[in-house]
């Protein structure tokens, strides 16, 4: 009889432990499957255009997951900046940058880049200068990225050397602008050329400047231009190819980069 009491409480004992044990793998499994939804989430949203709910399950991502947090700021941050968050963004993806693997930078670095990038777009004309200090930033930004996750004739490479071409055609656009528009200003306040003379002596030297082979510079607008006023026309014509190429980067543009890469 007291061996089968004794049987009878190891049982117990036996099925409240494990009991136990089975509690706790349940907990685990639940946590780990919730943490891996969020972080699911946050991708298929991304791809239907939902936005603020892929942020949403990013955010829930970085609450419940202690490991490969750089995913959910990744995310996070890439949904942010696909509807014009581009500060908050800038927040996210630099967290991201501070704690992702050397393998997966580049896929950082491309979207910050890009972040940078339309932040310059948004203060070009109230702040050149800041405008600028952006588009190199973006730059480096490219620049210092590891070879390891950039091999040649990669996505990665191929990506980030694009993205290297539309910001510096761009800050060069900004750049010709501003040239041009300082260099409207001083002919504006500098009057009458005095290399003209009198209009009366126009053909005159027109006619001399051709028997003598010298290619004096034409100054009637109706004959020609000057070198200097094709190199200002030319300037001012890079500026707005720079404008009509920044107004294009919106949702229903074609002018190069409208959106950052889709999240992990």
């Amino acid at each position: 009889m007291n061996r089968i009491t004794r049987s009878w409480s190891t049982m117990r004992r036996l099925s409240r432990v494990n009991l136990i044990i089975g509690s706790v793998l349940l907990l685990v499994f639940g946590y780990v499957a919730v943490t891996l939804y969020f972080g699911a989430a946050s991708q298929v949203r991304y791809a239907s255009n939902d936005f603020p709910g892929a942020k949403n399950a990013s955010t829930a991502f970085l609450t419940l997951s202690p490991i490969q947090r750089h995913i959910g700021y990744y995310n996070r941050g890439t949904a942010e900046a696909a509807v014009g968050d581009f500060e908050p963004a800038q927040a996210d993806l630099e967290s991201a940058l501070e704690i992702t693997p050397v393998s997966d930078e580049c896929a950082v670095r491309i979207n910050l880049s890009y972040v940078y990038e339309k932040l310059a777009d948004e203060v070009a004309d109230q702040d050149p200068g800041q405008s600028d200090e952006l588009y190199d930033q973006s730059l480096q930004t490219l620049e210092d990225a590891p070879k390891e996750c950039q091999p040649k004739k990669s996505d990665e490479k191929q990506k980030s050397d694009e993205a290297k071409k539309r910001v510096e055609d761009k800050k060069a656009g900004e750049k010709s602008k501003q040239e041009g528009t300082e260099s409207d200003d001083s002919d504006g306040s500098e009057g009458e050329d005095p290399k003209n003379g009198d209009s009366g002596d126009d053909s005159k030297k027109k006619d001399e400047g051709q028997d003598s082979g010298e290619g004096e510079e034409k100054s009637d607008g109706s004959e020609g231009k000057s070198e200097e006023e094709k190199k200002r026309d030319k300037l001012k014509e890079r500026g707005e190819d720079s404008e009509r190429q920044q107004r294009q980067q919106g949702p229903g543009g074609d002018g190069g980069r409208s959106a950052p890469d889709k999240p992990w």
